[in-house]
């Protein structure tokens, strides 16, 4: 019998996923997003604010969470994410600079969740993931 995961870990678990792929395929990612449904349908949500082969991540990452605002406020999610290619705070200790950010929240949570990565340029594994550090912070699309 399948295990059912909750639509939080399941949608941060697709979303590190996806981040994983682009990172070994490109060694970076721009900004994107996703949302789940009660029923575990999950949904991406990407951004390009101009025609530019190169758009500025920062604008990436505003369109990308006015768009995912405007889904968490439909009422017909169950969480929402919002995923980065950041350098980790200091203050976190973590194991590597570099790390997915994945901002995830569902009524009543919220959280800055960082993977630190590091790239592995010609191994069988390009990219190997380290133990994820949870920030909790206040609700921004479910407040």
């Amino acid at each position: 019998m399948e295990e059912t995961q909750n639509p939080v870990n399941r949608l941060f678990g697709f979303m590190v996923e996806f981040a994983e792929q682009m990172l070994a395929r490109s060694g970076e990612f721009f900004p994107f997003g996703g949302s789940i449904t009660e029923a575990g349908e999950i949904a991406a949500a990407a951004g390009e604010p101009d025609d530019s082969e190169h758009p500025e991540a920062q604008a990436v990452y505003q369109l990308v969470a006015k768009r995912l605002a405007s889904v968490a406020s439909s009422g017909n999610v169950a969480a929402v994410a919002l995923v980065a290619d950041v350098v980790i705070p200091e203050e976190l200790a973590s194991a590597a600079e570099n790390g997915i950010r994945v901002h995830v929240e569902a009524p009543g949570f919220a959280r800055m969740v960082y993977v630190p990565y590091e790239l592995l340029p010609g191994e069988e594994q390009p990219v190997r993931l380290h133990e994820p550090l949870a920030v909790e912070i206040d609700a921004q699309f479910f407040g």
